[in-house]
This record gives C-alpha cells, sequence and structure tokens, in this order.
C-alpha cells in the first residue's frame, strides 16, 4: 500500500491537472480585486463632510471584507477535489489504489490546507495592495497590520476549507455542498439576525458564519449592532468555527468509510 506520502503527492498532482483548480484560483483573484478597486476609488474621492482622517482607508480592512466574497470560490476548489471525482467515477480508482479510506480523506485535506493557507496570504496581500493604490493620499497601508491580517485570512481559509471538504464527502454534489457552505457562512446567520426574534438572533451567534467572521473581525452581528451580545470574541470565534468544522469531517468520514464509491 502506498505511503501517506505518496498518497498526498497523487492529491497534488491531481489538484493541479484539472482546470477547475485553476479557475478558481482565478475566480478568487478576480472577486478581490473587483472588491478592493472600486473600494479604492471611493475612498480616494474627497467628501468635503469628513475630515482626512476619517476618509482614511486602512487597507488591511479591504483584504477582510473582500474576503466575505472570496471564500466561496476557495470553497469551490475544496468541493471539487471530493465530488469530481464522484462525477467522474475516478473515485473507485482511487479507493482501490488505496484503499484506505481515512488515509485518501487526510491526503486531500492536506492538499487543499496548503493551497487555503498560501491563497490565504496572498489574497490578502493583494486587496490591501490593491486598495493602496487606488486609494492615493487616503490610503494607508500597516505593514504589520496587513501582515497580522494575511495570517489571520490564511487561518480562516484554512478553517473554512476543511468545513468544505467534510460536506464534501458527506454530500457527494458540488452544488449540494456549495448551498450549505453559502447557507452557513454567509446567507442564514444574516436572515436569523434580521428576523429580529430574540431565539433566532441567538441561534444565529453559534452559526459558522457568525463565529468565522467575528474572528476576522468583520463580524456579521457587528454589521447589525449585535456585537456585544455574542458569547464569545475573537478568538471564540475560530474556535467554534473550527469546532464545526471538525465535526462536518468526522461526519463525512462516517459517511465516506459507509458508502460504496
Amino acid at each position: 500500500m502506498p505511503s501517506f506520502f505518496a498518497t498526498v503527492s497523487s492529491e497534488w498532482t491531481k489538484l493541479w491537472s484539472v482546470r477547475s483548480t485553476w479557475w478558481c484560483l482565478v475566480g478568487a483573484t478576480a472577486l478581490m480585486a473587483i472588491y478592493a478597486v472600486p473600494l479604492g476609488f471611493d475612498a480616494a474621492e474627497p467628501n468635503p463632510e469628513l475630515s482626512h482622517a476619517d476618509q482614511l482607508l486602512h487597507v488591511e480592512d479591504v483584504a477582510t471584507a473582500g474576503l466575505l466574497f472570496t471564500q466561496f470560490a476557495l470553497i469551490a476548489l475544496a468541493l471539487l477535489t471530493v465530488t469530481s471525482e464522484y462525477a467522474s467515477g475516478s473515485m473507485r480508482t482511487t479507493l482501490q489504489c488505496e484503499p484506505r479510506r481515512g488515509q485518501v480523506l487526510a491526503a486531500k485535506l492536506v492538499v487543499v490546507e496548503v493551497v487555503a493557507l498560501a491563497s490565504g496570504a496572498l489574497l490578502a496581500f493583494l486587496g490591501a495592495g490593491l486598495g493602496y493604490l487606488t486609494a492615493g493620499d487616503y490610503g494607508v497601508f500597516d505593514v504589520s497590520a496587513v501582515a497580522e491580517v494575511a495570517g489571520r485570512v490564511s487561518v480562516y481559509l484554512g478553517v473554512v476549507v476543511a468545513l468544505a471538504v467534510g460536506l464534501a464527502v458527506g454530500l457527494r454534489s458540488t452544488a449540494g455542498a456549495l448551498v450549505v457552505a453559502f447557507l452557513a457562512l454567509f446567507l442564514l446567520p444574516m436572515v436569523l439576525i434580521m428576523s429580529g426574534m430574540d431565539l433566532m438572533t441567538d441561534v444565529s451567534f453559534y452559526l459558522p458564519g457568525t463565529a468565522g467572521t467575528e474572528y476576522l473581525g468583520i463580524g456579521i452581528a457587528t454589521l447589525f449592532g449585535l456585537s456585544d451580545e455574542l458569547p464569545y470574541g475573537r478568538n471564540g470565534g475560530l474556535g467554534l468555527l473550527a469546532t464545526w468544522a471538525a465535526v462536518t469531517l468526522l461526519a463525512g468520514f462516517v459517511v465516506f468509510r459507509r458508502r460504496d464509491a
């Protein structure tokens, strides 16, 4: 049986041999640029109602806010490492070469984690750089602040793609898993908070989307003025998001072991 390193090497080769990987990365880059450039140009327009200090654009904020949309390109990449094999039937070949399903899942996870961690840092610097270049005299580029945000974005994406892989092996459908991820990470927390019901608002605090954005510092609850009501802080948000990812991965692994390919 192949070693774990050989399995990772195989998954790495498969990842870069399909066009969808490149399209997802190009999509993530484009989404970050589409968000950062207009924001920078908007900041560069003098506003007589604001002082110069109030109009400054701290570009590390561009990197985190842009991630709200950019993340779904990386999530799609993580999903496709699993679901594309089910769609093409090549999962049967994969499991014939390496019947230890836990090792296959771990190897896929290692591969997407490497891509997510590296992409997170690059996307953060890209968003911050484009925001700074287009904001003119109103752009503020603090290297230490941008580097700190780049690290935080990488960690966030690392956890989110783990959750995505868990969804992919559990649902085996790209569309289904992407819809669930979109609901859990973006839409459902906002809908529950907008309902105005205390119970629904409390439930939304424990969803992965609320926890993840709280860790990033752009919390969904903050957008609605509810950040003071959250029962956790930034690190607590990361812990809660990681718990969701671990539970999803475990559930996906159980399905992966019990169902035929």
